[in-house]
């Protein structure tokens, strides 16, 4: 979690980035915001309390034995009114006994546009090429996905660090909730390296989030054959199977989950379950 002079430095140039690149932050945004904790019913429960303060849940997802839980709300903000709304959000995980909160993003208030102008491509075009990609880092960095997902484009059409260009913008895609190219995206990180674990790890965590069990399985195991020493792995074939109806496949896995990590919780409620 982010002290409060951080949050303030972070507010402070991610405002006066946009306002260089000719955004008014005067306007309204869509503003995410992320909590994370280890039981989903804690987020599910505080998801139902902020809906009635007009905060729109998007997804529960699981990652690597945690829970994130994104909510959304259109809202204009200056610097100060947001930094109190992150400190708000910082009380409020303590007062229900979440884990943190975990930071925010901005998008645009229409979500089928992109946040940036599309005339920035022009400006992203005048990069050189020995500072693109770092530029797309620096972007994806201070949360702006969407110009970030555009520096990267050139990036991989430059043929400049594609590999992990494709990956960070399945990074980009999976903050803004759009799964179908997050995978789309990690799928073409296995063609160029098919070793690339953390491809088929997040693909199995992205399967099973919107409830495709098989594919789920499938690229769990693939990334067990890369790396057999990750208990989230097996924790993640277990569970998926568990959702399949394979019981004993689940109960084995579980049990190699806890093999090499004894403090796995969710494999030790997962077998209790079984």
């Amino acid at each position: 979690m982010e002290n409060t002079n951080d949050r303030i430095e972070n507010i402070n140039k991610i405002f006066s980035q946009l306002e260089l690149m000719g955004v008014d932050t005067n306007q309204p945004f869509l503003y995410g915001y992320f909590f994370i904790d280890e039981d989903d019913k804690k987020l599910k429960n505080l998801a139902l309390k902020l809906q009635n303060k007009l905060f729109e849940p998007v997804f529960i997802k699981n990652q690597e034995g945690t829970f994130q839980l994104h909510i959304e709300k259109i809202e204009t903000h200056t610097k100060e009114t947001l930094l109190n709304q992150l400190l708000e959000f910082d009380e409020l995980a303590k007062s229900e006994k979440i884990k943190s909160f975990d930071g925010w993003d901005i998008g645009n208030s229409d979500a089928s546009k992109p946040l940036i102008s599309n005339q920035l491509e022009n400006e992203i075009e005048d990069i050189t090429e020995i500072n693109l990609y770092n530029c797309a880092v620096e972007l994806l960095e201070n949360n702006l996905f969407d110009k970030a997902i555009m520096a990267f484009d050139k990036c991989i059409d430059k043929k400049i660090e594609v590999e992990n260009s494709l990956y960070k913008q399945f990074i980009c895609f999976d903050y803004l909730g759009d799964v179908e190219n997050a995978i789309l995206k990690l799928r073409e990180v296995l063609k160029i390296n098919p070793n690339h674990f953390k491809a088929c790890y997040n693909i199995g965590a992205l399967s099973y989030d919107i409830e495709d069990y098989t594919n789920s399985v499938e690229y769990y195991e693939k990334a067990s054959k890369i790396n057999n020493g990750d208990d989230s792995v097996f924790y993640g074939i277990s569970l998926s199977q568990y959702c399949l109806g394979n019981i004993k496949e689940a109960e084995i896995n579980s049990k190699k989950a806890l093999e090499i990590n004894p403090k796995n919780k969710n494999a030790k409620q997962l077998l209790k379950m079984i």
